[in-house]
């Protein structure tokens, strides 16, 4: 049966980054916000009472683990690119996704099958789209990359497919 729906694309880092981020390893801005709060307060509160020298090595070692967990989703982005490039011969794959009786991906030399019923959530972040197959696997869609059909379409034809879901705007 001919495909209703056509998607092609080429992965970037800001949408990787912020498929990490939300699904991946590393809090998420919030939390991030917090714990620089927490650890600039508890670095004023030893300057301020004159144990800095006794807790100088500890905030050091609690600093370098923030940094590290904060800038977890910029490497894995990095490294999962990186690993495309390797796996496809130096050249960033384009991704094809083609909807119909079964959501088809495409991507270099990778092929995926799925049906409709794998699917358990559906999630809109900034840049992209993703089909949730379960908490931290999905299936990346750019609204920008409708070669067949379009996005509002779409959206329509998943809210026919799977009722049960929310499908957000």
């Amino acid at each position: 049966m001919e495909p209703q729906f056509e998607i092609r694309y080429k992965i970037d880092k800001k949408t990787l980054r912020e498929f990490y981020r939300r699904f991946g390893v590393g809090p998420r801005y919030p939390t991030v916000a917090v714990m620089a709060v927490v650890f600039i307060g508890l670095t004023l509160y030893s300057a301020c009472a004159g144990i800095l020298a006794d807790v100088l090595p500890d905030l050091a070692v609690y600093g370098a683990v923030f940094l590290a967990i904060f800038f977890m989703p910029w490497y894995i982005a990095w490294n999962a690119l990186r690993v495309s490039r390797r796996n496809n011969d130096g050249v960033m794959p384009e991704t094809r996704i083609t909807v119909g009786e079964t959501i088809e991906m495409d991507e270099g030399i990778i092929h995926v099958s799925l049906e409709y019923r794998k699917l358990r959530r559906v999630v809109h972040l900034k840049h992209s789209y993703v089909l949730m197959l379960g908490r931290r696997n999905g299936l990346i869609i750019d609204p920008n990359g409708f070669t067949k059909g379009s996005f509002a379409e779409f959206k329509q034809f998943l809210r026919e497919k799977r009722p049960d879901l929310n499908i957000p705007e």
